[in-house]
């Protein structure tokens, strides 16, 4: 048996995030390390700890996602794994925003298991154009929900 998990356990840890980060969040280890590649987004930089990913980062898409409509997390392949620590998982996820905004977003993660099968680092790759730009329409849709127009 490969002393990290495998491309067909990879698939379904990352699996666990469909709906919404909760499942996928108990596969991070607490002290993991991630970067969120991009210069042109306000979600990139660097974030420490498991708590942190999941109180900022994470926080964001439950905000910004309707986890009560239909959504979708598409694995579309993952290299590594096994043998190696690292991993490279392509996805996509769609869904509705909360601006009722269809969202389809595809991105690619880095990442790297300890021999425990937890997550220890996470390179996140978005694409920094559809970002922003779910980020404009979601608060402009605030701002008029709070305003009482919606």
């Amino acid at each position: 048996m490969p002393p990290y998990p495998t491309v067909h356990q990879i698939e379904e840890i990352f699996q666990t995030g469909e709906g919404g980060p909760e499942g996928f969040i108990d596969h991070i280890d607490p002290k993991v390390q991630v970067y969120i590649v991009g210069h042109d987004h306000h979600l990139a930089g660097e974030i420490s700890g498991k708590d942190t990913l999941k109180d900022d980062h994470f926080a964001h898409f439950a905000d910004l996602m309707d986890f009560d409509k239909p959504n979708k997390l598409e694995i579309l392949r993952v290299i590594g794994g096994g043998d190696s620590p690292w991993a490279c998982v392509e996805v996509i996820c769609t869904g509705k925003s909360k601006a009722g905004k269809k969202l389809s977003h595809e991105c690619c993660f880095v990442v790297r298991f300890n021999l425990e099968g937890k997550i220890t680092k996470f390179r996140a790759y978005y694409d920094s154009a559809h970002m922003n730009d779910h980020a404009e329409v979601h608060k402009a849709h605030k701002e008029k929900t709070r305003n009482g127009s919606t």
